[in-house]
This record gives C-alpha cells, sequence and structure tokens, in this order.
C-alpha cells in the first residue's frame, strides 16, 4: 500500500459513509444497547464515546485478543486517564496511539506513539480500531468543536460512525498502518 501522508489522513473520511443510515443523536439517555450496536452513526457528546471504546476495550482485555489496536486521543494527554487499560491490552495486543504531542506516557514495548503534528485532520478525531482475528470493531468521532470551546470538556460535539464490518475494519487499519 502506498504511504499516505499523516498530515492528511482522516479515519472519520474513509469510514463514516460505509456505515448506511440516518444519523442518530444519542444523549445521555441513550441505552447500552444502542451504544454496544455493532452498526451505528451518530452525534453525541463525550461520556458516550468514551462508553463505547469502554465496551471495546473490554472485548480486548477479557479476551485476551491478539491483533492490532490504533487508538486516536486527538492529544496524547487524553489517555492519560485510561492509559492503565492500554497497558494491560499491550500484554496481548500490538498498539498505536495517535495524538499530538503534548505529555509523555509511560513506555511499553508493545505501544508506540504516533505524533501528529498540530495541522494534522486527525487531531479533530478521536477513534479506536480493533483489528483482531476474533474480533473486528472501530469507533470514529469527528470532534465539532474542538478543545477550549466548552467550560466542561465533555460537552464537546461529536459526529461519528460504529462499525464491525471486517471490510471497513480492514480499509481503515490498512490507511493507519501505512503512517506508522
Amino acid at each position: 500500500m502506498e504511504l499516505a501522508n499523516l498530515k492528511d489522513v482522516s479515519v472519520f473520511e474513509t469510514a463514516f459513509g460505509e456505515v448506511p443510515g440516518e444519523t442518530s443523536k444519542l444523549g445521555g439517555s441513550a441505552s447500552n444497547e444502542t451504544l454496544s450496536a455493532s452498526s451505528l452513526k451518530y452525534e453525541t457528546k463525550v461520556p458516550q464515546l468514551e462508553y463505547m471504546c469502554l465496551m471495546m476495550e473490554n472485548m480486548v482485555l477479557t479476551k485476551k485478543l491478539k491483533g492490532t489496536i490504533y487508538a486516536g486521543f486527538q492529544k496524547q494527554s487524553r489517555a492519560e486517564a485510561i492509559y492503565d487499560r492500554y497497558l494491560a491490552m499491550a500484554e496481548y495486543s500490538e498498539i498505536y496511539l495517535f495524538g499530538e504531542k503534548d505529555k509523555s506516557l509511560p513506555t511499553h514495548p508493545n505501544i508506540h506513539f504516533v505524533d501528529l503534528p498540530s495541522n494534522a485532520v486527525l487531531t479533530r478525531e478521536w477513534f479506536l480500531v480493533i483489528n483482531a482475528p476474533a474480533f473486528k470493531s472501530m469507533m470514529v468521532a469527528y470532534d465539532m468543536d474542538g478543545f477550549g470551546t466548552h467550560e466542561v470538556e465533555e460537552d464537546r460535539n461529536f459526529k461519528g460512525m460504529k462499525s464491525s464490518s471486517p471490510k471497513t475494519v480492514k480499509a481503515v487499519s490498512e490507511m493507519l498502518a501505512s503512517v506508522v
């Protein structure tokens, strides 16, 4: 595969159109069933995205999945609060953590940091892609507001999608692999 330019890579632009249907507005009362759907287009805020990611990360941990994980945090400091989960997942999987380097996190032989330039498209995207033989799932959300626009960061608005389509997970994984 041709090497992509990291500055121009977008998980959102690559994957959003792959999920059919209308975009649902997920409020704070979105059910666990809705958030755990295998395919979904949505507009939501930080807490719902955190929950979707937690469910996916728990699959890696409980099933001890061996595979490749790509995680985009916009800024590496945003991974700090849950970094213990990433260290645990790194015991089974190879992890590529994308974000602007605004903080140094502990190293691990299976965690690779992908420092984003400040003008990279991915600095506006939050994503988690799990590509393992026994489990393929991904979510991506575009940050419609950006950092520093809300008094409470959890109030930021995102538009995104979630998919368990092997074809979509493969396409996104290949694109991300081309820049790491």
